[in-house]
């Protein structure tokens, strides 16, 4: 036994040897082991046959090793969550197990002794299992698909079977454990060897010789096929950490624009505090006429107004001129391209303005620099009738 733990020491050591030479290491040459994408219900699923040898430990073992040892074959299906944890179901199957012993307390015991004196006892062993698996080479050196060697403890627990013809049949909960040894061949195909044990009640053969516990074990050498179309894992990308910079910046934008706000409003709170208790003030408005412009209408051929055209001019001077003070008015004098010649026409409107224009200095007292004349002739007639042409026009 002492030599076992100590073969089995070796391999774990020289697993973890293996793992950290083959690791993933980053530009600072530490190990990488992820984290990986989500890994998809019908991704990293395997299937996988094996062949090897069985031996049955237990209370009744008086022969050699050598003469119990049996053939055993193995199936399994089983699929790897993440590069390091993975499950498995694994129907294990050992014809004609032996043991020997003098005490035939076993339903199993085969008639007559051998010359030694022991009995053969002689039984089917099968042992269906569901295992957890740890991949201790990508947990501690890091997931590497194209890694060589893989070193895979795992425990299960399952459901174990002993029958023999002419006796009755027997079923315990079976505790298994064991290790696997993966060989990468290519991207589907593994060759495992695999040391395991199921440890089992030790009166699961029927014997009477009272050890607490039985183990089946064996070593199996098979092969493993990867199945599905995602036969790996892929490192997930990690995300940039967001860049808060433009955020921060406006943020202290609106604080700013908050604070500048928050001053102008109390300035207009005092404002409103001082309005508040000043006294009324009574506003006289004056109503100022809009100076519009005016049109003044000659007769035919005539640089004089009629009596209606003269009532005209005096409410115009008395409630616009007078009135706004300050406003320049441009008197334009006019006539029609109907009637005259160009040159006639020109002089015509000449004598209209300064008509009106002497009227404002003289009769109304109008000062001369609120005036200013223009003579148009006939080369802007505003108007399609010929008659609303002859005239001056006070803007």
């Amino acid at each position: 036994m002492k030599k076992v733990i100590f073969t089995l020491l070796l391999i774990c050591s020289a697993a973890v040897v293996v793992a950290q030479e083959n690791s993933n290491r980053d530009a600072q040459g530490k190990i990488v082991r992820g984290p990986y994408e989500t890994n998809k219900f019908w991704d990293n699923w395997f299937i996988e046959a094996a062949g090897g040898a069985s031996v049955y430990i237990g209370g009744q073992n008086g022969h050699g090793l050598a003469s119990r040892i049996r053939p055993v074959i193995d199936f399994g299906v089983g699929k790897f969550i993440t590069p390091s944890v993975g499950v498995r179901l694994q129907f294990n199957y050992s014809p004609g197990m032996r043991q020997y012993s003098f005490a035939h307390t076993s339903p199993y015991a085969l008639f007559g002794a051998l010359p030694s004196g022991l009995k053969l006892q002689k039984f089917d062993y099968m042992n269906l299992h569901a295992d957890f698996m740890w991949n201790l080479s990508n947990a501690i050196g890091g997931y590497k698909e194209t890694r060589v060697y893989s070193f895979i403890p795992y425990v299960g627990v399952g459901w174990a079977h002993i029958n023999a013809d002419n006796a009755p049949v027997n079923n315990e909960v079976s505790l298994n454990v064991g290790i696997i040894n993966k060989f990468r061949v290519s991207k589907t195909i593994d060759v495992n060897l695999e040391m395991r044990s199921a440890i089992v009640n030790g009166g699961f053969d029927r014997s009477t010789i009272g050890n607490k516990i039985d183990a089946p074990v064996a070593l199996t050498a098979g092969i493993t096929v990867r199945l599905g179309k995602v036969k790996g894992f892929k490192r997930a990308s990690v995300a940039a950490a967001p860049d808060y910079t433009p955020y921060e910046k406006r943020i202290a934008v609106l604080e700013d624009n908050n604070n500048t706000l928050n001053s102008q409003n109390k300035e207009l709170r005092d404002e409103n505090e001082e309005l508040r208790k000043r006294k009324p003030e009574t506003v006289t408005v004056v109503n100022m006429p809009k100076a519009t412009p005016n049109a003044f209408y000659f007769p035919i051929g005539k640089a004089t107004l009629d009596k209606k055209e003269l009532a005209h001019l005096d409410y115009f001077v008395e409630n616009v001129v007078k009135v706004d003070k300050n406003k320049v008015f441009t008197i334009v004098g006019s006539a029609d391209k109907g009637t005259g010649s160009k040159n006639f026409n020109q002089k015509l409107s000449e004598k209209r303005m300064q008509f009106v224009y002497d009227l404002l200095v003289n009769k109304y007292n109008v000062p001369k620099d609120r005036l200013v004349q223009k003579a148009e002739g006939d080369s802007n007639n505003r108007y399609s009738a010929p008659e609303l042409n002859r005239a001056v026009i006070v803007e």
